[in-house]
């Protein structure tokens, strides 16, 4: 078992197909295909399972997966921080962040890191908080925002920032004030994600809690699409403030605070299983510190420190 062998196998997961990983890591697929045999051979497990549809990883390979993307990440830190000693930060980071908070965040924290390290390479990975820690966990990310750290045990995270969430609606509908009873936005035709984003539990467990349904007409697993659809009268929407305030400060829609109950959610950060700390690392980290200082001082209250 060489590093070679643990990147090609990593990569063919990753790709969920030989062809696609041959063309990534530029070598023949019969080659690609050579050097696997070779691992399941000095393994003696199967550690791919071929479909219709592509490979996927079998037991036995989930758990290299783990190991592999471990060691591999950890040959990259150290040739990184060998590299850092002559220089300024550098390097690849893969950041995972949720929907909600990539709309926040996503623009402030590429263009901060561009303008401060134009030599780190920073990467997003947008998906759901239960993906997000899957993938730390695996090592396939290297930080990440996540509005849900107990979706995978034994990485630790830290709250950053704390939310609450407001009713959406568009100007011109029927305006319920500042705030709005969470009973009241039950009765609301409502536009949100589909069950299995953070956002859309959140709120059904709120339900819950209050013994009540709520009612929603359209399922959109887009917070921009979810924020069109609004803008067009179709409905109205739960989001964080921070979300629409452009909208709502344009006068195109309006957002009502839920109180009674409210319904905070706080934003956590998490780095990988296997983080190893180096220049890059520290670096994007304290931008990731710097945007949300920024975004939580030109919030007018919405948004706090946790």
């Amino acid at each position: 078992m060489d590093i070679r062998q643990l990147r090609y196998f990593s990569e063919i997961v990753e790709a969920k197909s030989f062809t696609r990983a041959a063309n990534r890591v530029r070598i023949a697929q019969p080659a690609l295909g050579l050097q696997i045999r070779k691992l399941e051979d000095e393994l003696g497990v199967e550690l791919l399972h071929r479909h219709s549809r592509g490979v996927e990883a079998t037991e036995a390979g989930t758990v290299l997966l783990r190991h592999a993307n471990a060691i591999l990440k950890q040959v990259e830190q150290a040739r990184q921080e060998v590299m850092d000693l002559s220089g300024p930060p550098r390097g690849e980071i893969v950041l995972g962040i949720t929907p909600t908070a990539s709309a926040l965040l996503a623009i402030p924290l590429i263009r901060a890191c561009r303008d401060a390290y134009p030599d780190i390479s920073l990467n997003l990975f947008e998906g759901l908080s239960e993906e997000i820690m899957r993938r730390l966990d695996d090592n396939s990310l290297d930080m990440a925002f996540t509005y849900n750290p107990g979706a995978v045990t034994g990485i630790p995270t830290e709250p950053l920032m704390g939310e609450d969430l407001y009713l959406v609606g568009a100007v011109g509908d029927q305006y319920p004030g500042e705030t709005v009873p969470f009973a009241t936005v039950c009765q609301r035709s409502l536009i949100l994600p589909s069950r299995g984003f953070g956002l859309r539990d959140w709120v059904e467990d709120m339900a819950r809690k209050k013994d009540a349904t709520i009612n929603v007409s359209f399922e959109i697993d887009s917070v921009a699409t979810m924020r069109d659809l609004v803008l067009g009268g179709l409905g109205w929407t739960i989001l964080p403030y921070a979300v629409v305030q452009q909208a709502v400060e344009a006068n195109q829609l309006f957002a009502s605070q839920i109180v009674r109950p409210k319904v905070p959610r706080t934003l956590h950060f998490a780095y990988a299983a296997s983080h190893v700390e180096n220049n890059a690392t520290r670096a994007v980290r304290g931008i990731i510190d710097q945007v949300i200082a920024d975004s939580i001082a030109s919030s007018n209250g919405r948004l706090r420190r946790s």
